[in-house]
């Protein structure tokens, strides 16, 4: 690609007078760039990396010294706008299926994907910076999945909503709010640990998928994932006691998981809790904590069956419990 031409793509303008016209491909990971790449300077620290491994090209957002005056200095108002305008290009010229999804869904095809079966199906990171290193390897007629419709319609506009399907689900059993039977068509799910409240999405992933994937894989799923412990507070083994912990980060599916055990588990006492300062009208009713830190003690003062916890990601809370596991105490 002409320098000349990205300076177009981009809006950019050539801050020296390099030696050099062309580049061959983008990167963003210093580590990962070779001789004649593009490099988009999100961190003023990895341009020097990036000049060893043989950069022939810096786009950066900042006035900054320029160490090597042979290679392309570019500088741009939005280095944002800028990725967002060169993965749009380098997509234009090729024949694609674009789908937009819902969260739940894109979390699935993470998870239930085989890299190394369906090949023609590309995830488009939610940090679209390093989709670089997926469009070396696009393929024409190959699939791309977003999860954000509005990134998508910037970098590939001609796109379809995957999420559009109903399923007629027969023998639906919920054994627990985490743990699901059910067949469909001539396939039957045996005590899959994804809630009932999500079996859609999972047969909208699976069934595009082929039916084929490692279905054990689910464990990876966090959504409405239970994280057991005992009466202090310690993580133990799943099902060995009725009292458990749920986490959820994504604010959009904050309020349909409240409702769904509200109504699946109306005879349990059920917190919510949340360590963030949230302007809520969702009519929950939570309570306060400075940090997960004061989490084992405040459990410990109270009567529960679930908490779910808003604003927190299941690792967070999984990396605490455990820790707070292996502290000593005094008993």
């Amino acid at each position: 690609m002409q320098i000349s031409s990205i300076l177009d793509i981009i809006d950019g303008r050539l801050l020296n007078h390099p030696s050099i016209s062309f580049i061959y491909s983008v990167k963003t990971n210093p580590r990962k760039v070779r001789e004649g790449d593009l490099f988009i300077v999100q961190n003023e620290e990895d341009i020097p990396l990036a000049i060893e491994n043989g950069a022939f090209a810096l786009v950066t957002n900042k006035e900054i010294e320029l160490s090597d005056k042979e290679i392309a200095w570019i500088f741009v108002e939005s280095l944002e706008n800028t990725i967002i305008k060169l993965v749009r290009y380098l997509l234009s010229n090729k024949r694609l299926t674009a789908f937009y999804c819902n969260d739940v869904t894109y979390d699935l095809f993470k998870i239930l994907r085989k890299p190394t079966v369906h090949t023609n199906i590309k995830i488009v990171p939610k940090d679209l910076s390093k989709f670089f290193k997926i469009l070396d390897d696009l393929d024409e007629n190959d699939t791309i999945i977003c999860s954000n419709q509005k990134i998508l319609d910037s970098i590939y506009p001609v796109n379809f909503d995957f999420n559009t399907k109903e399923y007629d689900i027969n023998n639906l059993v919920e054994h627990s709010i985490f743990e699901t039977t059910f067949s469909y068509q001539d396939k039957y799910f045996a005590k899959l640990k994804i809630s009932s409240l999500y079996v859609t999405e999972f047969l909208d992933v699976y069934s595009y998928l082929g039916f084929d994937a490692d279905l054990n894989k689910l464990k990876k799923f966090n959504n409405l994932k239970p994280i057991f412990v005992d009466k202090l507070i310690n993580h133990i083994d799943f099902g060995r006691s009725d009292k458990f912990l749920l986490a959820q980060d994504n604010d959009d599916l904050v309020l349909s998981e409240v409702q769904y055990l509200e109504n699946k588990y109306k005879y349990a006492k059920i917190l919510y809790i949340t360590t963030s300062n949230i302007d809520d009208n969702r009519n929950i009713d939570y309570t306060f904590i400075n940090s997960l830190e004061e989490l084992k003690d405040h459990l410990k003062k109270v009567t529960f069956n679930a908490v779910y916890f808003i604003g927190v990601s299941y690792d967070e809370l999984y990396e605490q419990i455990s820790k707070q596991n292996n502290e000593p105490s005094l008993i």
